[in-house]
C-alpha cells in the first residue's frame, strides 16, 4: 500500500508529496473571485470585467498537480457563457471537475478541482448555507482530493458535521485532502471543529485574503487552507509551505 510511506508535502501554491519512488505532489488552494480581478475591489464604481488569464497564469507559474478552486462560474451570462472549468483545463493542461453549488444566470456557480490525473470517481456533497454550498471530492488511485467554500455563521459548524461523516467514510481506505476558502481564521470555532478530524498542513501565519479597500478591518488574514484527514496525517510530511502574493488576479492569494 503506497501511502504507508511518508508523504513529503509542499503546501504553498501547494503541498508537495513523494510516496516511495513517486514524484513530488504539489497541491494548491485558490479562491479565484469569479475571475473578476481586483478592479472591482479598488473602486466599486469600476465595472467588473471577467478574465481567466491572470488566474491561469498564476496556476501555471506554480505547476501544481492538484488544485481546489472556489468561486467558479460555468456558462453564466455574467461571464459571457464561458465554461470556465473547461477553459481552466485548456489553459493548464489539467483535468477539470466542476461542482455546482447553485444555479446562476443561466449556468452554474460553485467549486472545481483541477487534477494531473483523471478522477476515478467524483462525489458532490451539498452543504448548508444562506447561499447553498458544496463539497467536491475526487477519488484518485492513492487518495481523495477535494475543495469546499464555506458560508458564514452557524452554517459553518453545520457544514463541518456533514464533512466529518464523509471524511470518516473515505479515510477508511485512503487519505483525504480537502482545500478551500473556509471563511474562518485559524483560532475560530469552525477550525477547532475541523481539527477534530482534519489536520491543516498549509501555512496559517500568512495572508491568504487581502480583502477590499471598503472593508479595511478584513484587509489581511488567513481563511484558506489545505488539510488532510488526521488518521493519515502522521504519514504526511510537509516539505515546504508558502503563499504566493498575487493581488491582481483575485482578492485571495494562491496557497
Amino acid at each position: 500500500y503506497m501511502m504507508a510511506a511518508f508523504l513529503h508535502l509542499v503546501v504553498a501554491a501547494a503541498v508537495t508529496a513523494a510516496v516511495d519512488q513517486t514524484p513530488e505532489l504539489r497541491l494548491m488552494s485558490y479562491n479565484v473571485q469569479h475571475c473578476a480581478g481586483v478592479a472591482s475591489n479598488v473602486d466599486v464604481r469600476v465595472a467588473q470585467t471577467y478574465d481567466i488569464t491572470p488566474i491561469a497564469d498564476a496556476i501555471l507559474r506554480e505547476r501544481p498537480d492538484f488544485v481546489g478552486l472556489n468561486e467558479v462560474h460555468c456558462k453564466t451570462w455574467r461571464t459571457g457563457k464561458v465554461d470556465y472549468p473547461a477553459e481552466f483545463a485548456r489553459r493548464t493542461g489539467l483535468h477539470a471537475t466542476f461542482a455546482q453549488a447553485i444555479p446562476y444566470q443561466g449556468g452554474g456557480y460553485g467549486v472545481a478541482v483541477l487534477s494531473r490525473e483523471e478522477p476515478i470517481s467524483v462525489e458532490k456533497i451539498p452543504l448548508p448555507g444562506r447561499e447553498k454550498r458544496v463539497l467536491l471530492l475526487c477519488e484518485f488511485q492513492d487518495f481523495w482530493f477535494g475543495t469546499m467554500h464555506l458560508d458564514f455563521g452557524v452554517y459553518q459548524l453545520q457544514a463541518v458535521e456533514a464533512v466529518r461523516l464523509v471524511v470518516a467514510e473515505k479515510a477508511a481506505s485512503k487519505p483525504v485532502f480537502i482545500t478551500g476558502d473556509w471563511n474562518s481564521v485559524p483560532k475560530s470555532n469552525t477550525l477547532a471543529a475541523l481539527r477534530e478530524f482534519m489536520t491543516v498542513i498549509s501555512k496559517e501565519d500568512c495572508c491568504t485574503y487581502h480583502g477590499r479597500t471598503d472593508y479595511p478591518a478584513e484587509k489581511e488574514y488567513c481563511i484558506d487552507y489545505i488539510a488532510v484527514d488526521s488518521a493519515h496525517a502522521p504519514s504526511c510530511k510537509v516539505k515546504e509551505a508558502y503563499v504566493t502574493k498575487n493581488i491582481i488576479a483575485s482578492d485571495h492569494n494562491p496557497l
